[in-house]
């Protein structure tokens, strides 16, 4: 490989960035990994209506070119502003607001893959909530976990569901929502789809609806957890949780997504010669 990078974006303490950057390395591809703090903290020169593009020279001294990213692995999930740490919260959400924008203009103006990209009305949270993604596997079709919309908690309307989608409610508040079913111990079988590949063992018909779900999501990446059905849906594995960050330490996964990520940075080489 020539001097391309494979720009991976996540927290210091994300144990799935530093294991697929590891794997990237041993294929031979070269790794940079950057913080929220570091890209805050940056340097930049951002023009992306101009041939030169941005650049982004981080804390460290280290410079982040367009022309020289392969691909970017984004696992950010919220902005991290040190330098605002102390000041009143009305300039933090003002400063929160206009870092966010900046960097969704930088990542959607790159000419790389960025996995997965930053959209919708939340820059870091790209899936859908529960109530939209449920449709639109449904369209792929992926049978889906049996799923309720409540109109009211009262009077134990809810009593044995889980709520799905959110955070947990005041006491005593009378909340609509998104339930389901408890899980049980049903366990989940999950299928981590980089690009067209879904794994090994993963039936054509199943890989087929999981590949168009999320790209459906307008995403490159997310793990997918299925339970097995019901006669319902004759028995069919249903679909019940989306991860579009899902863990990528365990050895296997860290494999296969490097595979891909390197294989990504290669074309875009490939592309420029």
């Amino acid at each position: 490989m020539s001097g391309r990078v494979a720009l991976i974006l996540a927290a210091p303490d994300d144990l799935s960035s530093e294991v697929v950057g590891r794997e990237l390395a041993r294929r031979g591809c070269p790794v940079v990994e950057a913080s929220a703090a570091d890209l805050a903290l940056a340097r930049w020169f951002h023009a992306p209506d101009d041939v030169a593009g941005t650049t982004v020279v981080l804390p460290d001294g280290r410079v982040l070119d367009d022309a020289a990213i392969g691909v970017v692995l984004n696992r950010l999930a919220g902005p991290d502003l040190p330098q605002f740490a102390h000041a009143p919260a009305v300039d933090r959400d003002y400063a929160m607001a206009e870092f966010s924008a900046l960097l969704a203009s930088w990542l959607n103006s790159l000419g790389a893959l960025v996995v997965n990209p930053v959209g919708g009305e939340n820059t870091w949270a790209p899936a859908l909530h529960p109530l939209g993604w449920h449709a639109v596997a449904l369209q792929c079709g992926l049978a889906v976990g049996d799923f309720v919309v409540a109109s009211t908690v009262r009077g134990g309307a809810c009593a044995g569901l889980d709520r799905v989608g959110g955070s947990a409610w005041p006491r005593g508040s009378d909340v609509a929502g998104w339930y389901r079913s408890p899980l049980g111990g049903a366990p989940l079988t999950w299928v981590w789809v980089f690009g067209d590949d879904c794994g090994a063992g993963v039936d054509e018909s199943l890989a087929a609806g999981c590949r168009a779900f999320v790209r459906a999501l307008g995403l490159h990446h997310a793990a997918l957890g299925f339970v097995p059905g019901n006669t319902r849906n004759s028995g069919g594995p249903r679909l019940v949780e989306v991860e579009t960050r899902p863990p990528l330490d365990d050895a296997a996964v860290a494999g296969r997504c490097a595979d891909w990520l390197a294989s990504l940075v290669l074309a875009s080489e490939e592309g420029t010669s």
